[in-house]
């Protein structure tokens, strides 16, 4: 999933905010869900920002992003 990071640095996953950086404000990253326990793994150019565990239960309802 390609997601867009906010003017405040962050990106919201199924009403989880996930700290990307203001240095990253405008840009798009890369989000993946690795495992079964639901990581969040944030990229930019192949170079991971962060990984963040899953801490909601709600589930992801749409995957924009290129196709």
């Amino acid at each position: 999933m390609q997601h867009r990071v906010s003017s405040s640095g962050q990106v919201v996953i199924a009403d989880q905010k996930i700290q990307a950086g203001i240095g990253l404000a405008g840009a798009t990253v890369t989000v993946t869900i690795e495992g079964t326990d639901g990581t969040f793994r944030i990229s930019l150019a192949d170079q991971i920002i962060s990984e963040v565990a899953q801490t909601t239960t709600k589930p992801i309802a749409r995957f924009r992003g290129a196709a």
